[in-house]
């Protein structure tokens, strides 16, 4: 049976930024789900699929994040909400950083090594993080209309 894709990322500017980068950077089709409640119970994983994670809490999705790695899933996990202690799982690659400065943009940015740091501009003004939106903006040397438009759009 082929792997499966998913990708499970909060629908705000956040997640949708954040899923935006690593898309560009690593281009895949995959099943898509943005949870209403924020939790992981609608997805159906076997073994082998591989799940992307995006500002979503690792904490309130322990117990589902349990049954897919009980299930062979393998997870890479991008967030910045309190996490509670990640499980120790080989099939488990946990990217969180809850520094009142971040957000999964942010954290994705960091992993991409800037590679698409316009969207991680966008998302950090979303998340109303205009100090970090600013720095890192200031390494693209944006004309200030520019940098503008970025902030509206977040």
């Amino acid at each position: 049976m082929p792997v499966q894709f998913y990708d499970i990322f909060n629908g705000d500017a956040d997640g949708i930024c954040a899923l935006q980068q690593l898309r560009l950077e690593e281009p895949r089709a995959s099943v898509r789900f943005t949870p209403v409640t924020s939790t992981l119970e609608r997805v159906n994983a076997a073994t082998g699929d591989e799940l992307t994670v995006l500002d979503i809490s690792l904490r309130s999705n322990a117990a589902d994040l349990g049954r897919l790695l009980d299930a062979g899933a393998r997870l890479r996990w991008f967030d910045h909400h309190a996490a509670g202690v990640p499980p120790q799982h080989a099939n488990l690659k946990a990217f969180i950083d809850t520094a009142p400065d971040t957000c999964t943009s942010l954290i994705v940015d960091r992993y991409l090594g800037g590679r698409q740091r316009l969207w991680a501009v966008v998302a950090a003004f979303g998340d109303n993080l205009q100090g970090p939106a600013r720095r890192a903006a200031a390494e693209l040397d944006l004309e200030a209309a520019d940098l503008e438009r970025l902030r509206e759009l977040g």
